[in-house]
């Protein structure tokens, strides 16, 4: 039994239960980073398999300041979202364009941002991109119940911030266009480019290089788009200790590829 134990005996027993069943746990601030690092090691698909190291190089790329108007599509869960919400101050502008009536930007639910910054994104559904908006027209009955005033009400925002939402994206000379898509690459560009300003950068990250490939060819042809390039992210871990500094044995394999492209003025 326990107590018919010698004292290291002891100790040996309950470091080889603590290590068992104790949990430690430190408290870490929801950064964009953190969740970044958090997901590529529990959950990569969820975020496309973009690595922090690759994030930065397309936030940097996209030249993304406090009061930039940031044209984005972002399938991976809404990490790229939030990563130009922490960048983008007051005068600054997130616009995402998602599939779905709803975006999937889930990620962004766990940074705990302020409604402040809430309120510098917008959104717009695909089916929406080139939708001409009619005047409200909802009539209510002769007597209207106040579930009928409600729902006139409802439908009455509705309508006047999907408006707000389409202008906004029609007045168009955004300061970037930054790209994550599980849709083939050159197609979002083609439909997306039309709303990018002149001497704006276009970024599009993908976790493999061959859809990028495609869009890489075109964009070098094109006469829209100037510095083309293609790249690939690479991060190496160094363990730094006194007299045993060194780059750790494991590492992953890759981070992603980034294309990105100067936008010329038309014309």
């Amino acid at each position: 039994s326990f107590a018919k134990k010698t004292e290291f005996s002891k100790s040996k027993y309950i470091q080889r239960k603590q290590r068992k069943f104790m949990k430690s746990f430190v408290l870490l601030e929801a950064t964009v980073y953190n969740m970044c690092d958090f997901f590529f090691v529990v959950n990569p698909t969820k975020i496309r398999g973009i690595r922090s190291d690759s994030l930065s190089q397309v936030l940097s790329l996209g030249n993304v300041y406090s009061t930039a108007r940031v044209l984005a599509v972002d399938d991976g869960q809404g990490l790229l979202i939030g990563a130009l919400l922490t960048r983008i101050s007051n005068g600054g502008l997130v616009f995402g364009v998602h599939t779905g009536d709803v975006g999937n930007y889930d990620i962004t639910r766990y940074m705990n941002f302020p409604t402040e910054v809430k309120d510098r994104l917008r959104t717009l559904p695909w089916t929406k991109l080139h939708h001409k908006m009619e005047p409200f027209v909802d009539v209510l009955p002769d007597s209207p119940s106040e579930q009928d005033i409600m729902g006139h009400e409802r439908r009455r925002r509705g309508h006047a911030k999907l408006t707000e939402t389409i202008d906004t994206l029609n007045e168009g000379q955004f300061d970037a266009l930054i790209i994550s898509t599980n849709f083939n690459p050159i197609s979002v560009i083609k439909k997306l480019v039309p709303y990018l300003g002149g001497s704006r950068m276009l970024v599009v990250y993908d976790q493999c290089k061959e859809p990028l490939i495609e869009a890489y060819a075109q964009l070098r042809e094109s006469t829209e788009f100037l510095n083309v390039q293609l790249t690939e992210s690479w991060l190496r871990e160094y363990q730094v200790l006194p007299n045993r500094t060194h780059p750790t044995m494991n590492t992953s394999g890759g981070g992603g590829f980034i294309l990105s492209a100067i936008h010329l003025a038309p014309q």
